[in-house]
């Protein structure tokens, strides 16, 4: 299916939709300061049906519409501040592939075999890979952070935590909204939303929405014009979501959604690297090339060669509700979802035109040949990429009461998916040369590079099946109690056809988990709660290792947490405390060598988290609004098993493993203040500050020795908004608003990469500060 989106012509449309509506409709609230005073109840649906969140006994955080809005977040990438714990980081070659870590959990690999430990749902889809996760996504109503493992009533996969970005519905009154967004960096957006309300007594209604986003690239590329910089983007988004529900016994909620990004990958430069390969590249220049340049402050201007990203996205979402009786409903979620994705070229060496010499990868053999070739160009590493993935998901719910003391929710749940790689690399080998070899003009070099090529090709295949249930018995009016149980059975084939070896592989998991919970009223507005809980992520095969399949690893997690809410709804407090222990954790180590870019997938062994949570978010006085949280945790490894080539045994490095793409403390503050202009509008002035400590991008220094000077941090961000709204403008009602993001303009990585014996390392930093305008019509 081609489908084809005209920015200008969707615009104006809107715009027209705009003049025509005679009726301007109120923005839905949120958990900003309101004007009778107190903070608002926040609805969730963390337990698999509708409950308040003060009431939910986990540790849940939730960001409202309004919120959203105000902190500019339509996707994935920018959820950092969201919850305690919780960090986010766009990995390199690519603008939609993320890793996620919760409480120090996480995958990094986004190799399509690597299952993440926190799953990210769309509307309760599970979205099968962090690869591809960073897509638009249009007409949010709130996102749920659930951290700590999830294993009973969201399955495997969720041992860290889950994310649940959940949509908007269509409204029963027509209503509608465009807003048209211009900033630094040539940033474009234009946003439309349009419900048409109930369609005569029908029961049905419709929400089509469409997002068109564009920006120049934040680091420059001698090489490139503006809109193809490193981190530049051209996104057309759009949903059309459709909703039945005629006050009868049955509900339907169909949705459709597509993304189409054009991009260019994140900047990646050369930070580090040996003194050998810095000696070879000396004479670069000198023979007509490009100089070799690295830092690992940011570099200004970049010497790359970078081909463009695509990334494809669309889905289906089907839920059917179903009133069986007054007491127990019906549920049938069906998702379908597909991604394609290609890469042009990912430049990893940071450097274009670099010219040395060479020769021939027979010096390589058994019997080393040596044979000069010449001088040519030379690439450090460089790869092309083509993947795709889809997947078809089926849960059914049961939900029910028992009499006015028992809930309880039963279901089933079914997952296939199948994926496809094909990664062709192209790097170098510095080696010394016997004797100098002379270069002409005077020159010569003791070094000489070998170009090598590899590739790796695999068709990869899973399954997945689960039934669960989870029960509460309320005890008295203040005691309750929950248990809940899964069973889950994975099976999982790889089919690979290049790479380190070509093998065909089948291995089927099963496990069983288990949660139960304590949770006690000690007054209407303090909720007290201890829960026990266990959980599973798969195992399964990392094509780019030697070895076979890797075994799943397991988490058991003690909690305890308190959730209050003080000074008459003014004051919301939650503490969290945990302790969890993991076993047979699995570690992918990132290593480079003359088979290119591979990774090796082990059980390394056991690891403790232990750590503590807190939310504050108050009403002090009516207008203005507080919020903050703060997480640390705790980290160590027990035992930490692997393979160390250089002593040709296995090694326990838990005294030097990190624990990687992860900060051990994060904290968020942000101060909103709200207030009306007569015969003017409202006034919303809001400014965050997001911290995180200090991160690593590889487990052991002992494989990637650079891994040291390549961590990051300690790291705080501040990001502003002001908006007039609901200025009166006759037939809608507009705001206009003035925005910042990082507005300190503080360096600060995304990622980085150490190629080990490759003897280089690079890194990818975040965007720097960046401002513009937003202009919101309501109608």
């Amino acid at each position: 299916m081609k489908i084809v989106l005209k920015y200008g012509a969707l615009a104006g449309a809107s715009m027209a939709a705009i003049m025509w509506s005679g009726t301007a409709v109120a923005q839905d609230g949120a958990e900003a300061a309101q004007p009778t005073g107190g903070l608002q109840e926040i609805v969730v649906t963390a337990q698999k049906r509708a409950e308040n969140l003060q009431k939910t006994p986990l540790a849940v955080s939730a960001m409202t519409a309004e919120t959203l809005e105000a902190r500019g977040i339509s996707d994935v990438a920018d959820i950092s501040a969201a919850a305690p714990n919780l960090t986010t980081s766009i990995t390199p070659s690519s603008t939609t592939n993320i890793t996620v870590q919760i409480r120090g959990i996480g995958e990094s690999d986004p190799v399509l075999t690597a299952d993440s430990p926190v799953g990210i749902y769309v509307d309760g889809v599970v979205i099968g890979r962090t690869a591809g996760a960073v897509f638009d996504l249009v007409d949010l109503e709130r996102v749920e952070v659930l951290r700590g493992p999830q294993g009973t009533l969201y399955g495997r996969n969720t041992t860290g935590g889950a994310v649940n970005f959940i949509s908007a519905k269509p409204a029963k009154e027509f209503k509608g909204s465009q807003t048209f967004s211009y900033g630094n960096l040539d940033y474009m957006v234009s946003r439309t939303s349009i419900d048409t309300g109930e369609i005569g007594n029908s029961g049905l209604m419709f929400k089509l929405s469409y997002a068109h986003k564009q920006r120049d690239g934040y680091a420059n590329d001698i090489n490139q014009p503006d809109k193809r910089d490193p981190g530049a983007y051209n996104t057309d988004a759009f949903r059309i979501a459709a909703r039945f529900d005629n006050g009868g016994p049955v509900r339907v909620d169909y949705a459709f959604d597509y993304n189409d990004t054009k991009s260019y990958a994140v900047p990646f430069q050369l930070a580090f690297v040996r003194p050998d390969i810095a000696a070879y590249f000396a004479n670069s220049q000198a023979l007509g090339g490009s100089p070799l340049e690295y830092s690992r402050d940011r570099i200004k201007n970049l010497n790359l060669d970078q081909g463009r990203l695509t990334d494809k996205v669309r889905g289906h979402t089907l839920t059917v509700e179903a009133d069986l009786t007054d007491t127990l409903t019906l549920r049938s979620l069906t998702g379908l979802r597909k991604w394609k994705n290609t890469v042009g070229n990912t430049d990893l060496d940071g450097n274009d035109g670099l010219l040395g010499m060479t020769i021939s990868p027979a010096y390589l053999a058994p019997k080393p040949d040596f044979q000069t070739t010449g001088v040519k160009e030379i690439t450090l590493f460089s790869a092309q990429n083509r993947r795709s993935q889809k997947q078809f998901s089926q849960e059914l719910n049961l939900i029910g009461k028992i009499g006015d003391n028992v809930d309880f929710v039963l279901g089933g749940f079914y997952f296939k998916e199948k994926v496809r790689e094909n990664n062709p690399q192209q790097f170098s080998i510095i080696v010394p040369t016997p004797a100098p070899v002379p270069l002409g003009n005077g020159l010569s070099t003791d070094y000489a590079a070998i170009p090598l090529a590899s590739n790796l090709a695999y068709r990869h295949s899973s399954e997945s099946v689960a039934a669960f249930g989870q029960v509460t018995y309320r005890a008295t009016d203040r005691l309750s109690l929950t248990g809940g149980m899964r069973y889950t059975e994975d099976r999982k084939h790889l089919d690979q056809t290049a790479g380190v070896a070509v093998r065909d592989l089948r291995e089927t998991f099963r496990q069983f988990n288990w949660a139960a919970s304590v949770d006690y009223k000690f007054t209407d507005d303090i909720l007290g709660y201890v829960r026990v809980a266990t959980g599973y992520k798969s195992g399964g095969f990392n094509p780019r290792s030697v070895g076979g399949s890797f075994k799943p690893e397991k988490i058991t997690s003690y909690e305890a947490g308190l959730k209050t809410e003080l000074l008459d709804r003014r004051l919301r407090l939650n503490l969290t405390a945990f302790h969890s222990i993991y076993k047979d954790m699995q570690v992918s180590q990132f290593t480079a060598d003359s088979n290119g870019a591979s990774s090796i997938t082990v059980n390394a062994g056991k690891a403790k988290y232990t750590g503590v949570e807190a939310e504050i978010l108050a009403n002090p006085v009516d207008g203005l609004t507080l919020n903050a949280s703060f997480g640390y945790t705790d980290r160590k490894f027990k035992s930490f098993w692997v393979y160390d080539p250089a002593e040709g045994r296995d090694v326990n490095a838990a005294d030097e493993a990190h624990f990687n793409y992860s900060a051990s403390t994060t904290a968020n503050a942000g101060i909103q203040y709200d207030t009306e202009i007569a015969n003017v509008g409202k006034l919303m002035a809001r400014v965050d500050w997001t911290y995180r400590s200090r991160i690593y991008f590889h487990p052991l220094d002992r494989f990637n020795p650079f891994n040291q000077g390549m961590s990051d941090g300690p790291v705080g961000r501040f990001d502003a908004r002001i908006a007039l709204s609901d200025i009166d403008l006759g037939p809608t009602r507009a705001t206009v608003a003035l925005w910042g993001k990082n507005i300190t303009n503080r360096d600060y990585l995304y990622s980085g990469i150490d190629f080990g014996a490759l003897g280089f390392a690079g890194v990818v930093f975040a965007e720097p500060r960046t401002y513009g305008v937003d202009v919101k019509f309501d109608f």
